[in-house]
């Protein structure tokens, strides 16, 4: 029997034609694990000194964060000033007097700033990373101040005046008395214990108070208890995962989502991490915060606010609950148009509006992390943010401005690229009202279209020349950048300057979507990529990659272009030796590449045939064994037919087989039981 080469099976190269980047948190870290992975590397620094219109809070970290995969390593931040105290030989601290688990209140204070440390050992300082837009102007209470006094006292008492009629708090100097007409004290819980040194020399180290009992503090009607609270649980839930299901159990969430609304920034900033910290990688809690308005209060407290630290805070929170599924369609209602007018516009245009509106760069990034999440919703969803006024542009201006200014691996970048990624997934599908000025003359088929062409490898019609304007328009606006030809410059700008696989995936990704369909769109965004912009000399490399997700994102965008056949033997010089490659390295423990490989054996298929000669320059023994083995590996369910098919069909290539002939190859390497089931079934599936 003599064997043919199958033009029908290989042709259509992947079931991945196009692909989404979810949001996944399963690989992440415990809050105990994240601490001593950083222990190492995070220097102590002073802490900031709290100023005069805030009550001091913890120095706890922050809440680790949510996200569109990969991962990216958790931050804590440090918050200013400290409720919890420590001294020891080497800090000086503030010392409050003994009155077991009470209330003291003093009437003259003496203020001095102070090495903040947690669990008596480290203190947790970042800085923020500045990515060269607009700086952000931060509340007075959480800017730096200039030198500290530091004076050795043997006994120090501190006391905050609390204003009734602004809620604000004022730190007194030392010879200010307090006016008990106008203000009242706000009363500092001490411990019975402050006077004793702990196991690390530390006095009074973080209250000796149970969950049960900081939840209970936040009802309580003295704001210095709330404080305590919030912030108690906010410590403990970043330490130990299993605090948040006892808050949620004991019915923190609402009390929490309650101070959100308090009148205190302090509060309304440690209660929105604690949140933050809780809901991480728990979706019942998630819908808890909902189910109790929780996301009216954080988006209206993020609309008021201009607490640089509290907007980070809410933001890393939103960050969070994006994630959860459910959640996704009335975040995208409500605070989709919400972050894009308030902060995703305005960090990165200046318009009459927003003029004196800075937004920190921290609190973009994690509008942007909630965004990517939300960018893998339904297709309804996707719509709603493709149509959202200037958020496509807002994305594309940043990552189009961090690429001039060399900063490709900026972590903004990352969740921008995901974004745009996520927005071109069926765009052709979602969007059709884009493409409508595509035009198939009588007769003439988008190659694409014909079984004949798309299959026959060797085809020597001439092609269509599909012409589309919009992509070439010179200010593309909205749903026109995901398209446009400065997009596509773009993401392959990226994948020759950034070292982050994020954003190489991401940008394979986006350029993945737009060659999926088989349509003049796919044809002429082909043709961009290859013809115009010379793209495969960043794209091939990819193909080797040693990460899998890139790995077979490129391999699925090399096999949607492999389908126009006038660029079949362009990229069989370049991708042939890269496909060669992978297939010999195939093992039978990459069972869970599984689909890439078979990508892999279509696309060496299609190449080959289309150009013999290039072809015969990656056979040899050693990718027939490997070819051979995978065809007869059942633990590959698609990839050994794949390379059963691929087998097949070299042997019934006249040219091919002469080589493996030349090589002392045996027919029945190429022709036997599987291959010929393998062959069957392919035609079968294809109506041959």
């Amino acid at each position: 029997m003599t064997a043919e080469p199958i033009r029908s099976a290989l042709g259509s190269v992947s079931m991945d034609d196009t692909s989404l980047v979810l949001p996944s948190d399963k690989k992440q870290r415990t809050g105990e694990q994240r601490v001593l992975e950083q222990v190492k590397s995070i220097k102590r620094s002073k802490s900031k000194m709290v100023k005069s219109d805030s009550i001091p809070s913890p120095t706890t970290p922050a809440s680790a964060t949510e996200f569109s995969e990969p991962k990216f390593q958790f931050s804590p931040t440090n918050l200013n000033g400290t409720l919890f105290k420590y001294s020891g030989s080497s800090m000086m601290t503030t010392q409050s007097r003994v009155s077991g688990r009470s209330l003291s209140v003093h009437n003259t204070v003496r203020r001095q700033s102070q090495n903040s440390q947690w669990d008596s050992q480290m203190n947790w300082n970042v800085q923020s990373q500045s990515n060269g837009m607009k700086s952000s102007g931060s509340d007075p209470a959480l800017s730096k101040t200039g030198a500290a006094n530091t004076q050795k006292t043997k006994e120090m008492s501190s006391t905050v005046r609390y204003n009734r009629a602004t809620a604000r708090s004022m730190k007194l100097d030392n010879s200010t008395m307090i006016n008990a007409s106008r203000s009242q004290t706000v009363k500092k819980i001490t411990k019975s214990k402050s006077e004793a040194s702990g196991a690390n020399g530390a006095t009074g180290a973080i209250p000796d108070i149970t969950l049960q009992e900081a939840v209970e503090y936040l009802t309580h009607s003295d704001v210095s208890y709330q404080l305590c609270g919030a912030s108690f649980i906010q410590h403990q839930t970043f330490k130990e995962d299993t605090a948040k299901q006892e808050v949620w159990r004991i019915g923190g969430i609402p009390a929490l989502v309650q101070l959100l609304k308090s009148d205190n920034s302090q509060l309304q900033q440690t209660a929105a991490a604690a949140l933050r910290n809780v809901v991480f990688k728990e979706n019942e809690i998630k819908l808890e915060v909902e189910s109790c308005e929780g996301l009216e209060a954080i988006l209206t407290l993020l609309r008021n606010t201009n607490v640089t630290e509290t907007q980070k805070q809410l933001t890393g929170l939103l960050w969070n609950l994006s994630s959860a599924d459910a959640l996704k369609p009335e975040l995208i209602r409500n605070a989709l148009p919400m972050l894009t007018e308030s902060i995703v516009v305005p960090f990165n245009f200046w318009t009459d509006s927003n003029t004196n509106k800075h937004i920190d760069p921290e609190v973009f990034y994690n509008t942007t992390g909630c965004l990517r999440n939300l960018s893998c919703a339904s297709e309804k969803e996707r719509i709603s943010m493709r149509n959202c006024t200037r958020l496509i542009d807002s994305l594309m201006t940043y990552v189009q401005t961090q690429v001039e200014r060399g900063e490709s691996d900026d972590k903004s970048v990352e969740n921008c690229v995901c974004i745009l990624h996520n927005l071109s997934y069926q765009l052709e599908k979602e969007a059709p009202e884009h493409f409508t000025q595509f035009s198939i003359p009588d007769g003439s088929p988008n190659e694409n279209m014909n079984k004949n062409s798309l299959f026959s490898p060797r085809s020597t019609k001439t092609q269509k020349k599909f012409s589309f304007p919009a992509m070439e328009e010179g200010e593309p606006e909205g749903v026109k950048w995901l398209y446009h030809r400065k997009s596509l410059q773009l993401y392959l700008t990226l994948l020759g300057s950034s070292q982050k696989e994020a954003i190489l995936e991401a940008c394979c990704g986006a350029l993945q979507n737009l060659t999926a369909s088989k349509s003049p769109l796919s044809t002429v965004m082909s043709q961009s990529i290859i013809q115009k912009q010379q793209g495969l000399s960043v794209i091939s490399p990819l193909l080797n990659s040693a990460n899998s997700g890139l790995q077979k994102t490129a391999m699925s965008l090399v096999g949607n272009m492999s389908r126009v056949t006038s660029l079949r033997s362009t990229m069989a010089k370049e991708v042939l030796p890269k496909v060669s490659s992978v297939l010999l390295a195939v093992t039978p423990k990459m069972v869970e590449s599984d689909s890439s490989i078979a990508t892999a054996c279509r696309v060496m298929h299609t190449l080959m045939l289309a150009d013999p000669e290039s072809g015969k320059k990656v056979l040899n023994s050693k990718l027939i064994d490997s070819l051979s083995l995978l065809s007869t590996n059942v633990l590959y369910e698609t990839a050994r037919k794949a390379a059963a098919v691929l087998l097949w069909s070299m042997w019934g290539q006249k040219d091919i087989q002469n080589v493996l002939k030349k090589q002392g190859m045996n027919k029945d390497t190429f022709i036997n039981d599987v291959t010929a089931t393998a062959y069957k079934a392919a035609t079968i599936m294809k109506g041959y």
